[in-house]
């Protein structure tokens, strides 16, 4: 798995609860735009995941309760 560290993933966000921006591509992974109404577990749920392990493939998730709208998150494929 190519993982990026802390602060590649630091230098990508400019937020909290994910990228501003759009993420780069990352085998294994796909990049999921966050909803109005998302919540991690809601998304985790939908994918077959934990929302433990999306903050966990996310490490600029503080808070499973805390994402933005608009940022953007790895969801494993």
């Amino acid at each position: 798995m190519n993982e990026l560290n802390l602060n590649e993933m630091e230098m990508i966000n400019g937020g909290h609860g994910g990228s501003p921006t759009r993420l780069p591509e990352r085998p294994g992974y796909w990049v999921y735009r966050i909803q109005s109404g998302d919540c991690l577990s809601k998304i985790a749920g939908r994918n077959g995941t934990t929302a433990e392990y999306l903050k966990r493939i996310n490490p600029t998730i503080h808070n499973i309760n805390d994402i933005t709208a608009g940022y953007y998150i790895y969801i494993p494929d």
